[in-house]
């Protein structure tokens, strides 16, 4: 679960900073802010087998994530190209929760 977390951090913390550079695309940013924040609470009340196919998938998921994420702190021009890759790591974040929450 560790791995999860730190990735959703630091997912977390670029798009903050994304979100502070008035981009076109801040409204999105800010919309998966909010998802990944309400995630991160859900996940703190889970507990679930790190060798679970739905949480290795969500591992891969954030960590591209955040990777796309940071590269987009450094290239706003990129941003447009991340925002993607968020949604997708959110949904798979979503069935991880839907999978072990009743």
């Amino acid at each position: 679960m560790e791995s999860l977390i730190q990735n959703l951090q630091r997912t977390i913390r670029a798009l903050e900073t994304l979100s502070e550079k008035k981009l076109p695309e801040s409204e999105q940013v800010d919309e998966l802010l909010d998802q990944l924040f309400q995630h991160k609470i859900d996940l703190v009340n889970i507990n679930i087998s790190s060798s679970s196919p739905v949480y290795q998938q969500a591992v891969q998921a954030m960590s591209q994530a955040a990777n796309r994420v940071e590269k987009a702190v450094k290239e706003p021009s990129q941003t447009a190209d991340a925002v993607p890759v968020v949604y997708d790591a959110v949904s798979r974040l979503a069935k991880l929760l839907n999978h072990v929450m009743p």
